[in-house]
């Protein structure tokens, strides 16, 4: 466990022994600051707007209204500045919102920089590196904003009439000679574990854990409002806390098994993120194909794969998560990117 005392500001770590129901070990940890929590993220936006700095700047933008400020909280990273030390630090950046469903990240406020703390729940800065303006063309991207979509696409529709060909034993799935364990950590995000595949009757090893150590998304803009921005997904923020409930039909297609994932909030309660990971199978074209010219025969295999995903928000992106076992086996893990782009505001010219 990590435990964060949000009165003396203090970091500890402990260690539980499950089997015997006792703290192994606690200790304190100083200098470090534990990951960014998803409460913080979300209770930061009424502590930058209650700012008399941030408002007046925001006023020298001829927004006086700030109902609909979009506010994007940051790891403040460290540069080695007296306001860090002891502090529990956030950046934010902000961006204007027309109507409660608008696309903010098409209208930011650029160059205006508020730097919070968590544990005093203040601002302690407001940098504001000058007034650019606010770019005024929608971003909007949902269905009835970017018009009619394409209408040439027929049904498609994929049927397994008897069933998927895995079998689930709790959160292992068996498939085509292998076996797999899988969960949702909070850091790491989707985490496969003692994979094995059958071999002439016995269960080969082949993989103890598999997870993702970190994701990095450095921004090169050397601008006030972006030089900063540098975020470790997983060890920030938690990419597995970011995951984001499936919906069949939508995320996934076919004979779907949907997990939810439990893990702890602030407070230690538990948290509960419904059809986090999504387990189905995919055809995947052919596997082995061959025709004999001689005797005129043909014999063909399709491939197939199993599938175990998700998918995590962040910000304006989203991740898609995807381990892919096949017939022949291959492991293969894709990271999709999609979602929307983070923006930047220029002078004109």
């Amino acid at each position: 466990m990590v435990i964060l005392d949000r009165g003396s500001g203090d970091t500890y770590e402990a260690v539980v022994s499950v089997t015997d129901a006792v703290v192994s070990s606690w200790q304190r940890v100083p200098n470090v600051q534990p990951a960014i929590m998803l409460e913080e993220i979300f209770s930061v936006s009424d502590v930058v707007k209650s700012s008399p700095l941030w408002q007046e700047a925001m006023r020298r933008r001829g927004i006086t209204d700030v109902e609909l400020v979009q506010i994007d909280p940051w790891s403040a990273g460290n540069f080695g500045l007296d306001v860090e030390r002891g502090r529990r630090l956030l950046r934010t950046a902000a961006y204007v919102r027309e109507s409660p469903t608008d696309n903010g990240y098409a209208h930011p406020v650029e160059g205006l920089v508020a730097l919070v703390d968590l544990n005093a729940r203040e601002v302690v800065e407001v940098i504001d590196g000058g007034v650019v303006p606010i770019p005024p063309t929608s971003g909007n991207y949902d269905a009835q904003s970017v018009g009619p979509l394409r209408p040439d696409l027929r049904s498609l529709e994929i049927a397994q009439p008897n069933g998927p060909s895995f079998a689930m034993h709790g959160h292992e799935v068996r498939w085509q000679k292998w076996r797999v364990r899988f969960s949702l950590h909070p850091t790491e995000g989707l985490v496969l574990h003692t994979v094995g595949y059958e071999d002439g009757g016995r269960i080969r090893s082949i993989l103890y854990r598999a997870g993702l150590s970190e994701m990095v998304v450095p921004y090169g803009d050397p601008g006030i409002g972006q030089y900063w921005k540098n975020a470790f997904d997983a060890g920030e923020y938690g990419i597995g806390k970011l995951v984001v409930p499936l919906e069949q039909g939508c995320d996934c297609l076919g004979e779907i098994r949907y997990f939810d994932a439990v893990m702890a909030d602030e407070s230690g309660e538990p948290l509960t993120i419904r059809n986090a990971i999504c387990v189905h199978e995919e055809d995947y074209g052919i596997l082995w194909k061959h025709d004999d010219l001689f005797s005129e025969s043909s014999e063909v295999r399709r491939s197939r794969r199993l599938v175990i995903s998700c998918i995590a928000t962040v910000g304006p992106y989203e991740y898609g998560f995807f381990w892919y076992l096949y017939q022949d086996g291959t492991i293969q893990l894709e990271v999709k990117l999609t979602g929307i782009m983070e923006t930047a505001a220029i002078l004109a010219g």
